[in-house]
């Protein structure tokens, strides 16, 4: 059996550790070491010991390099689970949600997570819970804005002179320490 080395010329042992100084993503920074220790100490068992690793991993790794060069090293991210709502259907929930609920038929005026997740239910036959929900419109670019109260009775005047009164109070009492 053939002993299991290195045989890219390119990139050499310092453009790796050019690279792996640059590197911000940690996966690809554990295999450019990898490669710079291969290069050091042509062992397998060595680097998979330095870098707590099996050594078929550290094989992998090297064969990798050596087949498909520094892009072949690129871990995949896992595809996870898929959405429960189509593009057009994320599209058309954006719209329903932009506009407002009562136009919609809904008693609410407000769209939350609960609502939200009652909308998709009723129009795409979806069950979401509240929590995906809020992720759905976080995603979606969407944020929670509750509507500030305004009391129409209320007098602008009155409502100062009362705070200015509050203030020289509080400057009259003795401070506690």
């Amino acid at each position: 059996m053939q002993k299991l080395q290195i045989i890219r010329s390119a990139p050499n042992r310092a453009n790796l550790l050019r690279l792996y100084k640059k590197e911000k993503k940690v996966k690809l920074r554990e295999r450019y070491l990898a490669l710079i220790f291969m290069h050091d100490f042509k062992n397998c068992v060595k680097v998979a010991e330095l870098l707590q690793k099996s050594s078929k991993t550290i094989q992998l790794w090297v064969k990798l390099f050596n087949n498909g060069g520094l892009n072949a090293l690129i871990p995949n991210s896992p595809p996870g689970r898929p959405s429960r709502l189509a593009k057009e259907q994320k599209e058309e929930l954006k719209k329903d949600v932009l506009t407002d609920p009562r136009s919609l038929g809904y008693d609410f005026s407000n769209w939350e997570g609960k609502s939200v997740a009652y909308h998709v239910k009723k129009k795409f036959g979806v069950k979401l819970g509240v929590r995906a929900a809020q992720k759905l419109l976080r995603w979606l670019g969407l944020s929670l804005q509750r509507p500030r109260y305004k009391f129409p009775k209320a007098n602008a005047e009155q409502q100062k002179e009362f705070v200015m009164a509050l203030k020289k109070n509080s400057m009259l009492l003795p401070q506690t320490q």
